[in-house]
């Protein structure tokens, strides 16, 4: 096969790279079709059984897998230093244990939405969303990474009310519709690329929730440093811009493993003030970040063996 040369190296013809495509798509459909496999059979045990298989099987992978192990290890050293070893190894462990709870709660979602229907904990969700809509202008969600939170944006789509969450596309289109429509049927829409903050805010205007997690890393220049642990962490504003611009209320919502059952944690309601002017404006915007990052801090120290340790969540540094 004749390739073009050039001073870099050389390139490819288009047979190669042809043959790449359709050996990729080949690998796509083949990791669906284990993808669907896989939940067919968690599906088909019961809750208990398929916790415990999913749980062995990342505690397994946790082993082979050092560059998480890394990870989790770097944060932990910076968010508390003087954690005993002990404890670092039980967060270590359930940091990865929580990765197979979280998906065998998934596929039997629809049992554990009908169990917590009667809840007085999610019931006293509902409630606080209910004051929380009663301005008219929709509810923005503040979560985070934390216990089950895939499962909440069900929980809360099918017992609650209708909700939004920002959706980065996977890179297998099989899978990531899968995933899509398995929400749509709990209720949950998911905003794509493009132009996701005017879908939030029609969303929104329309009377509905907009979940967003604020706990991921931003890189510099897409996000402002606020205290995290005790420590400065680029953190995304969208949320505070988006509840300036809409007008809606943030309520801090986390979902957390007690007592074998997946239960939401509730804040307090907060309102953005009168629409700041332009001098003003980033001022607020820091406002308001420090004050929602403070109620992730809460959760998190509240609950720190179900937080997701393996995100640098410290990567971008400030100028020093």
């Amino acid at each position: 096969m004749k390739v073009a040369q050039l001073e870099n190296g050389p390139v490819a013809s288009a047979a190669d790279v042809g043959g790449r495509g359709r050996l990729k798509r080949i690998g796509d459909v083949l990791a669906y079709g284990a993808l669907r496999g896989v939940w067919a059979g968690l599906g088909a045990v019961s809750l208990p059984v398929a916790r415990r298989g999913l749980e062995a099987v990342a505690v397994v992978f946790s082993r082979l897998d050092r560059r998480h192990r890394r990870v989790v290890l770097g944060n932990l050293d910076i968010a508390f230093p003087g954690m005993d070893l002990s404890v670092r190894a039980s967060v270590l462990d359930a940091s990865f244990r929580n990765w197979g709870r979280l998906g065998a709660e998934i596929v039997h979602g629809d049992e554990l939405i009908d169990a917590a229907a009667a809840d007085p904990d999610w019931q006293a969700l509902a409630r606080a969303v209910s004051e929380g809509l009663e301005g008219g202008r929709g509810l923005l969600v503040l979560t985070a990474h934390l216990g089950n939170f895939e499962l909440l944006a069900r929980l809360f789509g099918r017992a609650v009310g209708k909700v939004a969450v920002f959706h980065r596309p996977l890179g297998i289109p099989e899978i990531d519709g899968f995933l899509i429509r398995e929400r749509e049927r709990f209720g949950v829409t998911s905003l794509g690329r493009g132009a996701v903050v005017r879908d939030a805010l029609r969303f929104l205007a329309a009377g509905g929730c907009v979940a967003l997690p604020l706990d991921q890393n931003q890189r510099e220049g897409r996000g402002v440093f606020v205290d995290v642990l005790g420590h400065p962490a680029c953190t995304s504003t969208v949320l505070a811009r988006l509840s300036l611009a809409s007008g809606a209320p943030v309520l801090p919502v986390f979902s957390v493993w007690m007592d074998g059952v997946t239960r939401p944690v509730i804040g307090e309601l907060i309102r953005p003030p009168h629409r700041p002017s332009s001098a003003e404006r980033e001022g607020v915007l820091l406002e308001l970040t420090c004050l929602y990052s403070a109620e992730v801090d809460r959760a998190v120290r509240r609950f720190p063996h179900q937080w997701n340790w393996a995100h640098r969540r410290w990567k971008t540094r400030p100028a020093s």
